[in-house]
């Protein structure tokens, strides 16, 4: 696996929204993206800066939120013409539990010209509370113990990170706990069972050494034959890297890059098939950007320019 690097070729600000999380590209020129403030999905355009060109409320797609409660949208990876997606799996910041926040769940284009989607299956809601708390493998990293603490507290849980794998499989990342150093993934071996009924089958965790910090993105870059990991400190702190990982026993390798704003959170990326060695970047700005003396997720009104969220276009370097 040669080393990268990276230069930034163009900013963006796509507007309406400020805390952007999981996001997929649906094709050459658009993505879609969930805002982990509310439940809904947005698509934009890709090259250019602007407001959604469509919305969708997926609150239906909840069983056990009939009140329409946030669900924390997280990550979300795509097997064939299925997206799946994943919520933080974690209590809130005073350390309530919060059913609602319990989603693994699937979704498929039924308009390509709107981008609307449908459901596939229904939101499986028992991936932490049962498959992996009662998996023994993973007794070592306290999974039992963190879901009971606010996931920005030191060993809180709290999952961020969603990617495929080339077997078909998916990875899923955590931002929190990080144990031993390490961040901590779990292999996800029957997804499309997941969303039928089935119960979750699990793969061997893996740790892998990012320097202290978590999981806040993971994808998996099928040109480049690698994994593009965006870590993050656990706490909500402004510490982030870009890393480059093999799939294998080998450490994954930092990326050096320059022309990335100071205030930029890396919280997202999306590959696009025709660009072999260019990605793009998404920020979370949600306390970043400020209106007045007000955060940015904190604007109620989606039309005010300075209610936005960045993305980077990044052109990568080999050797």
């Amino acid at each position: 696996m040669e080393p990268m690097s990276f230069t930034v070729e163009q900013e963006l600000r796509h507007q309406g929204i400020c805390d952007s999380s999981g996001a997929i590209a649906l094709d050459r020129n658009h993505f879609v993206v969930a805002n982990d403030e509310d439940n809904l999905l947005r698509v934009y355009a890709a090259h250019q800066s602007g407001h959604p060109i469509f919305t969708q409320d997926i609150n239906a797609f909840f069983e056990n939120n009939p009140d329409a409660k946030e669900v924390d949208l997280e990550a979300a990876a795509q097997l064939g013409d299925i997206i799946y997606w994943i919520t933080s799996h974690g209590r809130n910041k005073k350390g309530k539990f919060k059913p609602e926040r319990h989603q693994f769940f699937a979704s498929r284009l039924s308009d390509r010209n709107t981008f609307e989607v449908e459901q596939v299956g229904r939101s499986y809601i028992q991936l932490v509370l049962e498959d992996m708390l009662n998996d023994p493998r993973l007794d070592r990293y306290a999974i039992r113990e963190a879901e009971q603490l606010p996931p920005k507290e030191p060993g809180g849980l709290n999952i961020e990170g969603l990617s495929i794998t080339p077997e078909g499989e998916l990875l899923i990342g955590f931002r929190s706990p990080v144990v031993r150093g390490n961040a901590l993934l779990v292999p996800l071996k029957n997804p499309d069972a997941l969303v039928a009924g089935a119960k979750a089958i699990l793969g061997d965790p893996i740790e892998l050494d990012l320097d202290g910090l978590g999981i806040r993105s993971i994808e998996y870059w099928a040109s480049q034959n690698c994994y593009l990991i965006v870590a993050g400190a656990g706490d909500g702190g402004d510490r982030f890297a870009l890393y480059q990982w093999s799939g294998t026993s080998e450490s994954p390798r930092l990326i050096s890059g320059t022309g990335m704003p100071y205030d930029f959170h890396p919280e997202g990326v999306l590959f696009y098939g025709e660009e072999g060695d260019r990605f793009q970047l998404l920020s979370d700005d949600g306390s970043l950007v400020r209106v007045g003396d007000l955060p940015c997720k904190e604007v109620e009104d989606a039309q005010h320019p300075q209610k936005y969220f960045r993305s980077l276009w990044v052109k990568v370097h080999q050797g």
